[in-house]
């Protein structure tokens, strides 16, 4: 099976989502998961949405200029993962 970008990022979104899933179930009733909750998840996709962005520009840049470097460094990814 053939690694690429879009299937790393993929996973890493999937992953992402189980845990904004897992920080709702932490909060017992309604009102506080529709308050702290949203608030705190909000924060986290805004900032993971950043970092998300940076990253995958980095990787297109890798991938236009450094080829070379583009490939070591998604191996290095599907390691991670």
């Amino acid at each position: 099976m053939k690694t690429t970008l879009l299937k790393i990022l993929w996973k890493k979104e999937c992953d992402h989502w189980k845990r904004i899933n897992s920080l709702f179930n932490k909060f017992k009733d309604w009102p506080t998961k529709l308050t702290f909750g949203l608030i705190i998840a909000l924060f986290i996709i805004i900032f993971h949405y950043m970092f998300a962005l940076m990253h995958t520009l980095y990787e297109l840049f890798l991938y236009v200029f450094y080829n070379k470097s583009f490939k070591s460094n998604l191996q290095q990814l599907s390691l991670k993962i």
